[in-house]
């Protein structure tokens, strides 16, 4: 005897589904069917009849033709009552010779008519209307199946293609309804595997009928990335519209998402564009990528970074009194930047709290740019709470004077790394002069002692005596008069252990303990930080280059939420473990940095990092933004952009033109 169902009553042995091998979805299908205390065969099954429409992934492909068995959800449970869903009937074939007829004859018309009627599905309406979890497009089905009022002579259309912008994509209602609905509530578009699949292949799936199975008419539309399919059958006058994917608020979703990932990757939509050339995969115009930028996903980022520096300014004040870490980039080396980013970091959390953005026409001179982002980011920590103990920056003389003057309740550090490349840097100008060329082999060694200097010291005046011993000691002198640091520590060097040793009273001797003595370098030795530094900052500003280049020019707006876009990867991966061997053992790497002129260094490799502030303004974006954007939009035009950097056009005098005209001419 072959299998039947296991429920009470039905009789039927189609489409049968066996018990799940899951324990947990086995026992509330027992639970559902009352079978917990009775034994079944160990084949038993149960039928189609007794899933509802959201039991089965692929409802409306059956329901269309193009498959024939129903797949089930793996957390489907039936239910023993009457049939839940009635499956679609059975087609029925009708010979070439009756169609041919049936289209001169009114009574093989009106047979034909029957089964077009039976392989229309039940009209809902759009309220009512079921959505099906892997469809990608929530259209009517009415119109998907065949409208009542087809004619029986359709229009024929040659297969077409057309390329189109996506801002708001719009089809006539008796065509299609993709842009009724909006995205399914079980399957978010920017969560949903996406595959590449070539035309060819993904056009073989419309070549034929799924009701006659006759070679039909075929017409598609590019919208950017989506592509729409259009069908109609002349023979059986069955018609359907099928679209790659669904729609959020009358803009196809691939075609936002690809921009969003474009932009909250830190990426370059012409290297993007570049690349789907190239591999000839169907993407969208640069006009549409800067349109959804200004519209939807500028917004986005600004709205998220104030999240995330609301939660980190709480934290800074939970904590109390904090040590802030301070230090500018500019969009290009030199004197001559267009715009300058600031960034203010908590040391002690190791994250960005605070970005600014200044232009250079909003002070007048790029030289003030620094002093003026400083005191913008410093007011508005301070106007949120933030009770800032000490202030860790590099040597900006504007700074130090306005610390002075006006926050002299906050302890303001120099910061040692930049100290020492500022000392590093006088000395490969020095040892350039003729004769000096020895002064250049003590840069590695003088650096190294401004660092052993101030991390072995516990105040400003140590450090200062210790600094102060390199100038005897670059000429074979090592004992000094300061108390502090009598005598040198090392032993005594011999043979090889021997230095370059400057000989007193020369040009190199004298010019090299200039620099090393200057007057300023000796008064700033006392506010060395002993503590916290801005090798963070530094880390930020290299990851910067990631997102905003300086070879490449951004708008303000634009160049802004790079910045917060760096500073949300920052702040996400700032923590990272260092990386293990499977056996444990931890994991170093060999590099070799610019600064060190050849010379490499071995740093600890850190784990991989991750980009879940990725995830987050997709769920932003695809949630709320797109939804409604004029919230968000308010809050983006909050943000102040400054006037375009450009000369005046002044208009020349007429006379003084003619004037010089008239002496040329008499030159010549």
């Amino acid at each position: 005897m072959g299998r039947r169902c296991s429920i009470a009553g039905c009789n039927s042995t189609a489409g049968l589904h066996g018990f799940p091998a899951d324990l947990e979805i086995r026992r509330q299908w027992l639970h559902a069917l009352g079978l917990e205390d009775r034994e079944f065969p160990p084949r038993a099954g149960v039928c189609n009849l007794h899933f509802t429409r959201d039991c089965f992934t692929n409802t409306m492909e059956v329901e269309m033709g193009f498959s024939k068995q129903l797949v089930l959800k793996s957390d489907a449970v039936p239910t023993p009552a009457s049939p839940a869903w009635t499956p679609p009937p059975q087609r029925r074939i009708v010979p070439k010779m009756t169609r041919e007829i049936g289209c001169q004859t009114e009574s093989v018309s009106s047979k034909y008519a029957g089964v077009q009627a039976n392989v229309k599905p039940i009209r809902r309406s759009k309220a009512t209307q079921v959505r099906m979890p892997n469809r990608s497009v929530s259209c009517d089905t009415v119109t998907l199946m065949g409208s009542p009022g087809a004619t029986s002579k359709p229009i024929k259309r040659k297969i077409c293609e057309v390329s189109t912008d996506d801002s708001s994509y719009h089809q006539d209602g008796s065509e299609s309804t993709m842009n009724a609905t909006s995205v399914s509530n079980e399957v978010l578009p920017h969560k949903d595997t996406k595959y590449i699949v070539y035309e060819e292949k993904l056009l073989e799936l419309f070549r034929r009928c799924p009701v006659c199975t006759q070679s039909w008419v075929v017409s598609k539309t590019t919208i950017g990335t989506l592509l729409s399919v259009k069908q109609h059958c002349a023979h059986c006058e069955y018609s359907s519209d099928w679209a790659s994917q669904p729609m959020v608020n009358n803009i196809p979703a691939g075609n936002l998402q690809l921009c969003a990932a474009v932009l909250f990757t830190g990426s370059s939509f012409c290297q993007i564009s570049r690349f789907l050339d190239a591999f000839k995969i169907q993407g969208i115009s640069e006009q549409c990528f800067h349109k959804h930028q200004a519209k939807l996903l500028i917004p986005t980022i600004n709205w998220q970074w104030k999240i995330e520096q609301d939660a980190l300014i709480e934290n800074a004040i939970a904590d109390g009194a904090v040590t802030l870490g301070w230090d500018m980039r500019a969009d290009s080396p030199g004197h001559s930047a267009k715009c300058g980013s600031y960034t203010m970091m908590d040391l002690k959390a190791n994250r960005v709290i605070d970005i600014q953005l200044v232009q250079r026409n909003k002070v007048g001179n790029s030289q003030w740019l620094e002093k003026e982002g400083f005191e913008r980011s410093l007011s508005l920590l301070e106007q949120r709470g933030v009770v800032v103990k000490s202030l860790v920056t590099d040597r900006h003389k504007g700074v130090q004077k306005f610390m002075r003057e006006q926050k002299k309740d906050i302890r303001h550090y120099f910061d040692l790394w930049h100290m020492g490349k500022g000392l590093g840097k006088k000395m490969d100008a020095l040892s350039k002069g003729k004769g000096l060329q020895n002064v250049g082999l003590w840069r590695k060694s003088v650096v190294n002692h401004l660092y052993w200097s101030v991390t072995t010291s516990t105040s400003g005046e140590e450090v200062v005596a210790k600094w102060s011993s390199v100038a005897n000691h670059i000429q074979n002198i090592h004992s000094h008069e300061n108390a502090l640091f009598p005598s040198c520590l090392h032993e005594p060097l011999v043979g090889d252990q021997a230095r370059h040793w400057l000989k007193p009273s020369t040009a190199a001797c004298e010019k090299f303990t200039a620099v090393l003595l200057s007057p300023r370098l000796i008064k700033d030795m006392l506010n060395i930080s002993p503590e916290y530094h801005t090798s963070g900052i530094e880390c930020f500003h290299s990851l910067i280059l990631k997102y905003s280049p300086k070879n490449v020019m951004f708008s303000s707006k634009g160049m802004l939420c790079r910045l917060q876009l760096a500073a949300m990867h920052y702040n996400e991966n700032a923590g990272r473990s260092q990386a293990s061997t499977a056996a444990d053992d931890l994991r170093y790497s060999i590099v070799f940095p610019k600064f060190k002129h050849g010379d490499f260094t071995v740093r600890a490799l850190k784990s991989n990092p991750t980009t879940g502030y990725i995830d987050k303004l997709m769920e932003l974006l695809f949630h709320h933004v797109v939804e409604d954007p004029q919230p968000y939009l308010d809050f983006s035009g909050q943000i102040g952009v400054p006037e375009k950097l450009c000369a005046p056009f002044i208009r020349p005098n007429e006379e003084a033109v003619s004037r010089h005209r008239l002496q040329f001419f008499k030159n010549t």
